[in-house]
């Protein structure tokens, strides 16, 4: 296609119809409700932005200064605590809920037993067999089997979120990682959670799936603009539509595809309802609303609403630009020429759980950008927004934990002092000398104060054999204290406060061995509780993740996604939900103690092969697990061979070599044998809870 060809093409585009004043007033009411939360919050949202700057520059802008000594002990401490808390992705498990499966069978392995004797009796002798009897075994196998199902729809929900934690661009872990980030520096953080269809393109900016959505949608708001009029040939975005659609047709693997979404929204862009009383939960709180800028572009290609200059413009640093001047924002004062940067669209998108309704608004915009419906993704929590918190408090009148940031800000200010006391008396100390006023001439000063080395200097105030001693003195030095700028006291605080310890910062702690292991224990078991906390706060995650996947998704995608052997409900969706939740295995997002793991497995392993019944499969799977091994088991297992143990020593045995028979059966006798129960008498045991 040519540009002639292209310019002749014809859009039919719906006119929207002008909002009725009811409809004005309830988009004006929303908005103000909206900016009356955000003025409430304003003092939190204010100390969010002076942490950031304060772990950046590691000193408070009111106390300090870059040209006095400064050492950032908050941004290490930031680094440190990320690292500790957040090491790699965490392992979703998809749970099944303990239920009572069984109405017939009492749960005890005899009853269940004794039915099948009598089963069999009643077989070998042609007779009926006892109603009891087949009524229990027909309960145990339909438990068994509603339970396989549960469990092959778990293993398919845990491959989907971790298939889709991967699709995330940028990478899940990297997003995670700068969550945690932000929860240190700024006190709390957000994840959002969202499904993106087909054709259909989320307003977040973070969250993305690796396909052309984002071109696609750039290309229809240029062939509409340009079938409109207000595009002419010569313009140069035709040129760049024509390049995009060249490109878009030579790459045909590019596909548009569907699937979670995980977007990471800055601490001061979700505004909470005032009524809120916990974070965690978002307790007490009737609506929130997230608050993005967005070019005039993006609004049209998201949302198919071309908003003009009905709305009001705003910068990149979020503040409104009026007449051509900025009204200034209370944390953020960096000038930037209006004319260098395109006013930008302050978007709300408003979660109202009493009406059940989401509503995506723009500041000054007298309507809807889209008619308020049913939020985009279904969750038991309603909001699909979870918060991360660390140091959370108990406080009638505060909202907002503190952060780390800001409990360290005292310290990092004295520590701060303290150096720079010290490098003010070095400095203080260097070489001085005095001599009586009006002695020296101003050229006598400048030779004493700048000579080179080995200089012979001619003073004019010296008279011929008058000792230099006589003129100029030394004046003595004022020793330094080293208790006096000492930083020790300053680590210990920090170890009370966030329970870091001198060690971590890279410092050579003098304390003795003893205590800083009691020291490096106290930061193990506060680190513990914010692992707990990040532990708690995934599950929430995956679990909001497990529901919207049940909601959302085909069978037909499913398999595609994770294999024709998936298993995709074809109970009702909320039944299935009321099974199986996706949850997060506790610790698997820190570091793994693989010393630790190895120790409790071969601890276990012995007890394990001396029970009856154990699957040997399943030994080798979990032994694999522990040591990280990639091996996939089951290419490695077929039905009705024996192990190779056994098999080595039934041909030793078949050949009668001894050299070969010994070895293998020195070992194969250690084995316990399977009694008649475990070896087929019986059904294999199900969990009974």
């Amino acid at each position: 296609m040519d540009k002639e060809d292209f310019m002749e093409v014809t859009v039919i585009e719906e006119k929207k119809p002008e909002p009725s004043e009811r409809r004005k007033a309830l988009v004006s009411d929303l908005t103000a409700r909206i900016k009356s939360a955000k003025a409430f919050h304003e003092k939190p949202f204010k100390q969010m932005f002076k942490d950031m700057d304060a772990a950046l520059k590691g000193f408070d802008d009111a106390e300090w200064n870059d040209t006095n000594y400064v050492a950032n002990i908050l941004q290490r401490h930031v680094q440190q605590r990320t690292a500790a808390l957040y090491a790699k992705n965490p392992q979703a498990v998809a749970t099944r809920r303990d239920r009572m499966d069984y109405a017939v069978w009492d749960g005890e392995e005899t009853s269940l037993a004794m039915a099948y004797q009598a089963s069999q009796t009643a077989s070998q002798a042609a007779l009926p067999v006892p109603f009891e009897a087949q009524a229990i075994i027909q309960d145990y196998m339909a438990g068994q089997n509603h339970r396989k199902m549960l469990d092959n729809v778990a293993k398919t929900l845990e491959q989907l979120f971790d298939y889709f934690m991967n699709e995330q661009t940028p990478s899940f872990k990297s997003q995670m990682k700068g969550l945690v980030r932000r929860v240190i520096t700024c006190g709390v953080g957000y994840v959002k959670v969202g499904f993106q269809r087909d054709m259909d393109r989320m307003p977040e900016v973070a969250a993305q799936i690796a396909d052309v959505q984002g071109q696609i949608d750039y290309i229809q708001r240029i062939a509409k603009g340009a079938a409109k009029g207000e595009i002419n040939q010569d313009d140069p975005q035709i040129e760049e539509l024509m390049l995009s659609l060249k490109a878009l047709t030579e790459e045909p693997m590019m596909i548009v595809r569907e699937g979670l979404l995980f977007d990471f929204p800055e601490a001061s862009s979700i505004i909470i309802d005032p009524m809120c009383r916990q974070l965690r939960g978002f307790v007490g709180a009737n609506w929130i609303a997230h608050e993005m800028y967005l070019s005039p572009n993006d609004v049209e290609e998201i949302y198919g609403v071309d908003i003009k200059d009905k709305f009001n413009s705003y910068d990149v640093k979020g503040r409104l630009m009026s007449d051509g001047q900025y009204e200034r924002k209370a944390y953020g004062e960096i000038d930037i020429n209006k004319t260098q940067r395109e006013g930008l669209v302050l978007v709300y998108e408003y979660y109202d759980q009493k009406s059940g309704l989401q509503y995506c608004l723009a500041d000054g915009y007298e309507d809807f950008l889209r008619e308020p419906m049913a939020p985009d993704v279904k969750v038991e929590s309603f909001f699909p927004i979870f918060p991360l918190v660390f140091n959370e408090i108990e406080h009638k009148d505060v909202l907002f934990p503190p952060s780390d940031i800001k409990l360290l800000m005292p310290m990092q200010n004295e520590y701060n002092r303290a150096r720079q006391g010290l490098r003010e008396h070095r400095r203080a100390n260097r070489p001085k000398y005095a001599a009586p006023a009006g002695m020296l001439e101003d050229a006598d000063k400048e030779k004493l104060a700048t000579h080179p080395a080995n200089a012979v200097i001619e003073l004019q105030a010296l008279a011929s054999g008058q000792k230099v001693n006589d003129v100029i003195q030394p004046v003595q030095q004022i020793g330094i204290d080293p208790n006096l700028y000492e930083v020790r006291t300053i680590f210990d605080d920090v170890q009370l406060v966030v329970g870091a310890q001198e060690a971590n910062f890279g410092g050579v702690s003098k304390a003795t061995a003893t205590e800083t292991s009691i020291a490096e224990s106290s930061r193990m078991s506060s680190l513990g509780a914010n692992i707990d906390d990040l532990d708690s706060f995934m599950s929430e995650v995956a679990r909001a993740a497990g529901q919207i996947m049940l909601y959302e998704m085909s069978s037909d995608e499913v398999k595609k996604i994770v294999g024709r052997g998936a298993a995709w409900p074809e109970m009702t969706r909320e039944e299935i939900m009321e099974e199986v939740f996706l949850e997060i295995e506790a610790g698997s997002t820190g570091k793994p103690n693989r010393a630790a793991e190895l120790q409790n497995i071969e601890r276990i392993m012995p007890f394990l092969l001396q029970i009856p019944g154990i699957d040997p499969s399943w030994l080798a799977k979990e032994l694999l697990k522990r040591l990280d091994d990639k091996l996939d088991i089951t290419q490695a297992i077929v039905d009705k061979i024996p192990s190779i143990v056994a098999m080595n020593q039934s041909q030793g045995e078949g050949t009668g070599n001894p050299a070969l028979a010994g070895a293998p059966s020195g070992g194969a006798s250690n084995a316990p044998m399977l009694n008649a129960q475990s070896a087929g008498s019986l059904p294999p045991m199900g969990n009974n809870q």
